[in-house]
């Protein structure tokens, strides 16, 4: 079972392929069930060949993202030029996000943390800031991954060896804001780990590997994103868990089915040497 946090420094560094050193409790099985759109024929289906293999369609909408203000974004004098492909317009001073631009670029950012999971990939969260701490976190331990909600520590990519003492590194790393030293950015980038970020009206997406135009300030909106993230890594972990248990099952029948013919062929043997 996965580890959750352990640091050098800070007790919110998560660290692979160690135990953590604060004890956190470990994240709880993945609740939900696989559901028949994974399932076809009694077997889990291949998921690179179906457009919406975890269903992620069904998550999200324009009315959701609205409701939870993801569309409100910063002053209109403090935005980045890059966001403007990204952009509705403005009102009152203030930027506003185009969710029809949004919802696409969050279905593809969690279809892609669903495949990493479903690989058994190693999945980090980070965020920066303070008040979204407790949230970041308990997204990551329940669905059973790891996070950073203090500070970066510069080189705890590029030098990880010395600093984590493992070489092993994240497969995926989901930035729910785009930390202001932007370290952790340029770590990820310099170790080809794939990135998913939520980008407000003052960021750059060009940084992201898969931006998401989006409110990173509003509780709401980040309580969403944390919810979808937490929810499409546990789907994918709940069908990687019943297609080993399957494959399980199939090898002890076939291996069971070989021994039962083993034993036919020495009684029908045993069988001709009587008579």
């Amino acid at each position: 079972m996965r580890a959750k946090s352990l640091s050098t420094e800070s007790p919110s560094v998560s660290k692979p392929t160690t135990l953590p050193s604060g004890g956190l409790a470990a994240a709880p099985e993945a609740q939900n069930e696989v559901t028949d759109r994974a399932v076809i024929g009694g077997a889990v289906g291949d998921p690179l060949n179906r457009d919406d293999f975890f269903g992620v369609d069904s998550m999200t909408s324009v009315r959701q993202l609205l409701e939870a203000r993801v569309h409100l974004g910063h002053k209109t004098g403090t935005w980045d030029p890059r966001m403007k492909p990204y952009l509705f317009g403005s009102r009152a001073g203030v930027h506003i996000i185009d969710l029809d631009k949004t919802l696409p670029h969050l279905r593809r950012a969690l279809n892609v943390a669903g495949h990493v999971a479903l690989r058994n990939g190693i999945i980090l969260f980070v965020s920066e800031r303070s008040q979204f701490e407790r949230l970041v976190q308990k997204s990551a331990r329940d669905s059973g991954e790891y996070f950073v909600t203090q500070q970066w520590v510069g080189g705890t990519l590029t030098n990880s060896q010395m600093l984590l003492r493992t070489v092993r590194l994240p497969d995926l790393m989901i930035f729910l804001s785009v930390p202001p030293s932007k370290t952790a950015i340029k770590e990820a980038a310099m170790c080809n780990i794939p990135s998913i970020g939520v980008v407000d009206s003052d960021c750059n997406p060009n940084l992201i590997t898969y931006p998401i135009p989006g409110n990173d300030d509003t509780p709401a909106a980040m309580s969403l994103y944390c919810s979808l993230f937490s929810e499409v890594i546990s789907r994918a972990k709940a069908t990687r868990e019943s297609r080993e248990r399957r494959e399980r099952e199939e090898g002890q029948y076939k291996e069971g089915g070989r021994e039962q013919s083993e034993k036919d062929e020495l009684a029908s043997e045993h069988s001709i040497a009587s008579q």
